[in-house]
Formats: C-alpha cells, structure tokens, sequence
C-alpha cells in the first residue's frame, strides 16, 4: 500500500461512495477500537471512578452519552471523507480520515485473499463488508463497507482474473462458482467446546481484573452473606459456612468465565462451514457477522494441530493455517493474532486427518514415525527442572518441620512431567511427488504439532553447547514466516543433514513461497 498519487491522475479517476448505511460500520469499528487500544488506557481512571465516585449511576449514564454523541459524530464525519476508486492502473484507492486524511492505493497483484463479512446489522438491508488482504496482516488490509454482495463478488472474480493472467501458473478459484470438492461443518455443540478448549476464559478474567475487588464487595453483600447463612444454618459450623462460602464465590467466578468463554466461541465461528477445492480454502463463520475467508494454499506457511489438557480430555484438536507474519521471535504470536489466519477450532482425530489430507494426501497421524530427542535432553531435564526444585523442596520441609515425604511426591510429579515433555519431541521427513516435507512434535500433557513444506524455510541453523558438542548433539531451529520449528538434542550429523537439506530446497524451489 501507499498514499501517492498526481493531482493530475487524481482529477480523472470516479471516487464512489459506499451506502449510508456505513455509518453503523463505523460506529461499531471506532467502539472495537476503544475497548482495545483506549480503554487500557483508561483503566486506572475507571478504576478510581468504581472506587471514589459517588452516585456512579448517574454519572456513567452522562459520560455514556457523551460518548455515545462524539462516536456519532465522528462516525458520521468519516463516512462523509470515505470515498473509494478502482483505477485504470488496476489498483484500489481508498480516501479516508476526519482529522488526519490518507490516501492508501493497493494495487490487485498485492491482494491475497478478498473475503466478505456479513455483519447482523448489515444482514436487513442486504449489505456486506468487502475485506481486501495484501499480505496475512492486519495492518495490509483494505475495507469496503456497506456495499453489496454481489459488487463485492464482482470485485473479488475481477482481482482473481487480473492475479490469473498475471501469473497463469497460480490456481484462482471464483467464490460465485465455489463448488467445493470437499467440505466440514462443525455443529454448535462442538463449537462450545472450544470455549472450554481456548484461553478465551483466561482472557476474560484478565478483564474483570480491574474491577475484581467490586465485584466481591458486591458479590459479598448480595450473595454470599446469604449462601454463608444458608451454609452456617446447614452445617452449624460459622467457620465451615465461611470457608464453603468462600469456595461457592470462587466457583461463580469460574463459571462466569467459562460461559464467557463458550459465548466468544459461538460469536466467532457461529454454523461454521469449511469448503475446499482447487488448493483453496473457503471458509463462512460468525453469530454476529458472518464472515467469508478464502485462503489459497500457496499463502500458508505451516499447518499447526494443538491439542491442549482440556482438548486431550474432550479428545478434541485445533488446527491453524498460518499465513505469513512479520518474523522474528514474535512471528509465531503475530501469526496466531492475525485475524486471516484459518482457524478449524474443534476437530477430532479423523478429522484432523481428514482435512490434512485434502492438502498433504500422505498425512496420516496415525502412521507418522517421528525420530526423538536423545537422552541426554531427558538426564539434563531430570537435573534442571526435577531433582533441584525437589532438593530445595526436601530442604525447606526440614527446616520448616514439615513431613519430608512431600518432597518426594514434588519429585514424582516433576520427575513425570519432564518425561512427558521429553517422550513428545519429534520430528518426521517425508517426500512425496518431489515436494519434501517435515513435521515437529512438542508438548505436555497435550501435544502440538507443525507441518511444513522444506523449501518454505526462512532460514535454518543449530546450537549447541560444550557438552552437547562432546556428545555429538545439536538442537534443530527452522524460522518460518509463520515462527519457527524447535528440535532438541538431535544427532550432530541429522541435524546438519536437515539444515543443509533445507536450505537446498529453499533456494533451488522456483515456486513462490507467498
């Protein structure tokens, strides 16, 4: 994208606008904005309003309304400014801003994916958002609201024809013609069991944080006086009723989390519907707004399945397509909050390889015979993380008096886990028709896998220590542009070989790993 362009071309071109009915786009885009980005910053400002304020009520409803009244305005102001132009040069230009106004150009050979959003509020009057992806980020995206399907349709089979006759070789796929070759649909039911699955309850608790102490002053007074009465009537016992109290308290606020959890889940991928054909993903999700992403499988940069503690206990995995991202350390995160990235949030093992094989025909997880880590990663694991925590344990129970067979039981569980950690790291080579490929195994009480193509690696390297080198060991690190592949105390010359290997594939593949 850029913001350049002559007075002169700028004369000639036909701005349009998009429907009125934008406005609402807007006003929910601005109050995303500020719950994400201002109201962190306002947080210790909310925090002394809950805790000095008086007459809260009254002053939340005149700061709710002028809010309420600026976002209107400002709303309305930039749909005013929003004027878009699809140009002669083949390129999207976009005019936009209140305060500040830009100018962004994208031209369609930059475009990956053009995906449609269905917001509920667009739904009674026919209108969707037309998403234009220049590069799996955020940051690269264009937005058409409020205009109607079947323009953004038109937009989306033009820009793949232009991408077509530009490079002949690439598969494009119209979404007016999608008949999908194959396809998955994941029921409700099993969608709220990724609510159960994800970090989303974590994150909700982490928002209530700021106002937890009101909350148990409030749950307090209204609440547990009664349950703590109900309890002490129950037990006799004040002690018990305050302690079983104490833990109905806790349990509320888990389970509140929880079904917030369940509720993000069934907003986010709401009827979920996957569709493949042609080396491109389809995918339609979403309560509130029914979301349209196509994704071509030249873009994907590795295929991760993860199956957490709880995913392991519902037998349930995840998989995540992942596009490109900015790289580094942070590439594997960056990844994972792109909202492009294609998410299949609850799958079980036959469909885990099921969809696997619509992309890899030769995935099977059942039959993938991972090479390990050498002891020598479990010996140093065993010393690290298990028998020194365990000594310090062993010490401070007799100095404390406490029974030392605690110690011996930290030593156990620590002791097991480490063998866990340890018995899941893996790593798998095949080739298939010329394309050769690697898959990496981590994990705990879960596990965690990331499926690549060689050729797609960024860059490869090993380390090792003093001690590693005397035994002949080097640890394995491949950088993806979808973070990286980490393989632990391997054999020097099996580590050398996949390094060198992948390098090779790297510069010698012609096809575009973009």
């Amino acid at each position: 994208m850029n913001n350049s362009i002559s007075e002169e071309q700028s004369s000639s071109l036909h701005w349009q606008k998009v429907s009125p009915w934008a406005v609402l786009y807007f006003v929910v885009y601005f109050s995303v904005r500020f719950v994400k980005d201002g109201l962190l910053n306002l947080l210790p400002m909310l925090v002394v309003f809950v805790t000095q304020v008086e007459n809260k009520l009254f002053w939340a409803q005149v700061a709710g309304a002028i809010a309420l009244v600026v976002l209107l305005i400002y709303s309305i102001l930039y749909y005013i400014n929003f004027k878009f132009c699809i140009s002669d040069d083949h390129e999207i230009l976009l005019n936009k801003g209140v305060f500040k106004k830009e100018r962004l150009t994208l031209k369609f050979s930059r475009v990956q994916n053009v995906n449609i959003a269905e917001p509920f509020y667009f739904t009674p009057v026919n209108l969707v958002n037309c998403i234009f992806d220049a590069a799996g980020s955020v940051t690269q995206e264009a937005v058409l609201p409020g205009v109607t399907k079947a323009y953004a349709q038109q937009m989306r089979k033009q820009i793949f024809a232009f991408k077509a006759q530009q490079q002949p070789d690439e598969q494009t796929t119209s979404s007016e013609h999608f008949e999908a070759e194959n396809s998955l649909r994941i029921s409700n039911k099993e969608i709220a069991k990724f609510g159960l699955m994800s970090n989303m309850a974590i994150l909700a608790m982490a928002a209530i944080a700021p106002f937890i102490n009101v909350l148990v002053d409030f749950l307090e007074q209204q609440i547990i006086a009664k349950v703590e009465g109900f309890y002490q009537q129950e037990l006799g016992l004040l002690a018990s009723a305050a302690t079983f109290a104490m833990i109905t308290l806790i349990a509320l606020l888990v389970l509140l989390a929880v079904m917030l959890s369940v509720g993000m889940s069934l907003i986010r991928f709401y009827n979920f519907e996957l569709y493949f054909k042609g080396q491109k993903f389809k995918r339609i999700a979403g309560l509130l707004e029914r979301h349209q992403l196509s994704m071509s499988m030249d873009k994907v940069q590795s295929i991760v399945i993860k199956q957490n503690l709880m995913g392991r206990l519902l037998k349930r995995f995840t998989v995540e397509c992942l596009q490109a991202s900015s790289g580094g350390i942070a590439a594997g995160v960056a990844a994972k909050k792109n909202k492009q990235t294609l998410v299949l949030p609850v799958l079980n093992s036959d469909q885990v390889d099921s969809v696997c094989q619509w992309i890899y025909p030769w995935f099977n997880s059942k039959k993938l015979q991972f090479n390990g880590a050498e002891r020598a990663l479990l010996y140093k694991n065993l010393s690290f993380y298990a028998l020194i925590p365990s000594a310090f344990v062993l010490l401070g129970c007799y100095l404390g008096g406490f029974n030392l067979w605690f110690s011996l039981g930290v030593l156990l569980i620590l002791a097991g886990l480490v063998t866990l950690a340890y018995q899941r790291y893996g790593y798998y080579l095949h080739e298939d028709n010329g394309r050769f490929y690697m898959v990496v195994r981590k994990g705990l009480i879960g596990v965690h896998y990331r499926v690549f193509e060689l050729y797609k690696a960024q860059s490869a390297r090993s380390i090792s220590t003093y001690f590693m080198r005397r035994a002949g060991l080097k640890s394995l690190y491949i950088q993806l542009a979808s973070g990286f592949a980490f393989m632990p105390y391997i054999k020097q010359q099996d580590a050398d070989y996949i390094i060198d290997f992948a390098l090779y594939q790297a510069e010698s593949t012609e096809r575009s790993w973009m």
